[in-house]
């Protein structure tokens, strides 16, 4: 997806099979108009079906090939490998350290402690995910946020945490009735369970930008990604690892923590 290197055969036809979609699909279409035009309504509805499954299969393809760079994305792994118990759990210091070990560059989120009043006070952001994209008449962006809170009670062992995740999305297109512009951004605060944002996008060559971490990859492509159970599994694998556990430890309250 970056620039600067060759592509591959699996990206030459992705190009090539995006053009010729779009080149069969405007004459496709042409033949639709003039079959309705000249009365063969059949002849004109199986045109437009035929776009229609067209499009369908390019975009299920361009689809997985976002999931397949999701897929390839560093995920950390805690071995779920007891250390403590909750009659016995780990000292906060301890737990703070192994925590913040599971912080790496190359990891989409960062973990960072404070300590308060009342304890320990973990934050976990996913870093900057944000995808732009041009095309003919259209341009949009989308961007992704989440952060996870997490309050740790030295005294008791035990920990607390909320979520707040966000969305922002514009997009502005040219029509016949002008220029129209929408967007903008959707908060939430709650905890959460089996969430994922995702976005995938095609545009012209060099039209698409993608920002995550600390870098921008621009090509004629992009997917950008949050699912919040990469970096919460880990968490509360090392929390509950050393003895901790939430205030109320019960079968639905560990789906929260996924």
């Amino acid at each position: 997806m970056s620039t600067g290197r060759s592509q591959t055969p699996e990206e030459r036809f992705a190009v090539l099979s995006r053009k010729a979609v779009v080149l069969t699909g405007y004459a496709l279409g042409a033949l639709a108009v003039v079959a309705f035009v000249a009365d063969r309504t059949a002849v004109g509805v199986t045109l437009v079906v035929v776009i229609f499954v067209m499009v369908v299969v390019r975009a299920l393809w361009t689809l997985r090939r976002g999931l397949r760079v999701v897929a390839a994305r560093k995920k950390a792994t805690v071995a779920v490998a007891p250390v403590a118990t909750p009659r016995a759990p780990s000292p906060v210091d301890r737990v703070v350290g192994d925590l913040l070990a599971i912080n790496d560059d190359e990891l989409p989120y960062r973990l960072d402690a404070t300590r308060t009043p009342d304890g320990v006070q973990v934050d976990v952001r996913w870093k900057s995910e944000e995808l732009r994209w041009q095309t003919l008449f259209v341009r949009g962006s989308v961007a992704y946020t989440w952060r996870m809170e997490v309050t740790l009670d030295p005294e008791r062992a035990q920990y607390r945490f909320t979520e707040r995740s966000g969305t922002a999305k514009t997009r502005s297109a040219v029509g016949p009735g002008g220029v129209t512009l929408d967007g903008g951004w959707t908060w939430k605060r709650g905890k959460t369970a089996a969430q994922r944002a995702m976005s995938v996008s095609e545009g012209a060559d060099g039209q698409v930008q993608v920002r995550g971490g600390h870098e921008v990859r621009t090509s004629w492509e992009g997917v950008t990604h949050i699912q919040p159970a990469d970096a919460k599994v880990p968490v509360f694998t090392v929390l509950r690892n050393h003895g901790w556990r939430p205030r109320l430890d019960w079968f639905g309250a560990r789906l929260f923590e996924r």
